[in-house]
């Protein structure tokens, strides 16, 4: 079952169409370098064609062919078959007058219609196209966990070069990512919660931006009231454990006799900690007459703790 949050997060940016043809174009480009592949048919003209497990990325990629370049589409939907529950979209283009067009525009061909290995696009000089080539990007190989359980984001690619540019352009709005091979994929991930956030808010994401936030801020709530509730729950141990050493040293000395022969001062807070076992050095001292501060009950308490010593000797 697909993640909650990761499915949110690609239909927002499914649905979200740029204004500009460029950024429309760059980030079809993307998606074609991404989630795209080349067939050659025939005479061997050029065909490509795009897989996704999103019905509304394949919805896009289907509007975007058609109002951009005009080219006929045909889409299939299968299942796979160690997941049988997730379905493949697989959006086909034939080869067809118009189609050269768009493989230039997305660097897939030269100017004489050729294959190419990787040429840069140039509509990422401008800002608005490289956060659609992100966007598109993400749509097609893209994955984030749910924040409630942890901070990953991943994109992949196959290419080295793709893997270059992607990590380029996130690092040009402070994005650093890290890089690792799994099988024949090579993985650029992001696991910082905040680097997380403004890759989202660059590719867009807005609203699940919104939610990863409210998230983020409940979890380390959360995590800051866990960690008062321990710190507390280690004092008090602490301050049990220190009070039933008191009242055993002053029970000794009660019993040898030596209350009586303390001063006014030291009987008042020895027949206290007996009579208040539980009480911190803080309430003592309140209960004092006149009060005493913590520092003032600390140092009575040490000399009724040396004055149990010598006597315990």
């Amino acid at each position: 079952m697909a993640d909650a949050f990761y499915t949110q997060v690609k239909d927002e940016l499914a649905h979200l169409m740029p204004a500009e043809q460029c950024c429309r174009r760059t980030e079809l480009a993307a998606l074609l370098r991404a989630c795209g592949r080349i067939s050659i048919g025939g005479a061997g003209r050029l065909g490509c064609s795009f897989t996704t497990d999103h019905a509304p990325v394949a919805r896009k990629i289907l509007r975007m062919v058609k109002s951009e370049f005009g080219l006929t589409t045909r889409l299939l939907v299968a299942r796979r078959r160690r997941l049988r529950k997730n379905l493949v979209y697989l959006v086909r283009v034939p080869p067809q007058p118009g189609l050269a067009e768009l493989l230039q525009a997305s660097g897939v061909t030269d100017g004489e219609g050729n294959l190419s290995d990787w040429s840069d696009l140039k509509a990422l000089e401008q800002d608005h196209c490289r956060r659609s080539y992100l966007r598109g990007t993400f749509l097609g190989t893209g994955w984030v966990a749910s924040p409630e359980r942890q901070h990953h984001l991943e994109m992949t690619t196959t290419a080295t070069e793709a893997a270059d540019e992607l990590g380029q352009l996130l690092f040009r709005y402070g994005i650093p990512v890290r890089m690792a091979y799994r099988k024949d994929v090579m993985v650029l991930y992001i696991k910082d919660g905040n680097h997380i956030a403004k890759f989202l808010n660059v590719a867009g994401a807005h609203q699940s931006l919104m939610h990863f936030e409210d998230v983020r801020a409940m979890k380390e709530m959360k995590n800051l009231v866990n960690r008062q509730v321990n710190a507390e729950t280690a004092n008090l141990g602490k301050t049990v454990e220190a009070s039933a050493r008191q009242v055993a040293a002053l029970e000794r000395l009660q019993a040898g006799g030596g209350l009586e022969r303390l001063n006014e001062g030291l009987q008042e807070l020895a027949t206290l900690r007996l009579n208040h076992p539980d009480a911190s050095l803080k309430e003592l001292g309140e209960m004092c007459h006149p009060p005493l501060g913590k520092s003032g009950v600390n140092h009575r308490m040490r000399l009724l703790m040396n004055l149990a010593g010598d006597l315990s000797e």
